[in-house]
């Protein structure tokens, strides 16, 4: 619902704004550009803003998935 995406974008303190619409009833959003890595544990494991390479992400992905232990029990989910 767009109440659960606007909950969600500020739990992860992100910023969209629609823009004026033109004359067809289209409109730009203005929003933030990290790319948040979420692990299977739903927990933010890392972030990644604009000066990162996409060889610089995927590398950090891959370290991350090889080095991944949950940090939550199953019961505490």
């Amino acid at each position: 619902s767009p109440e659960e995406v606007g909950a969600a974008g500020r739990a992860f303190r992100v910023f969209a704004q629609a823009g004026p619409e033109d004359e067809e009833g289209g409109y730009l959003v203005d929003h933030s550009t990290f790319i948040y890595l979420v692990g299977p544990d739903g927990l933010l494991h890392d972030y990644y803003g604009r000066g990162k390479t996409p060889e610089q992400i995927a590398r950090s992905v891959r370290q991350h998935m090889r080095t991944y232990e949950p940090l939550l029990d199953d019961d505490e989910e």
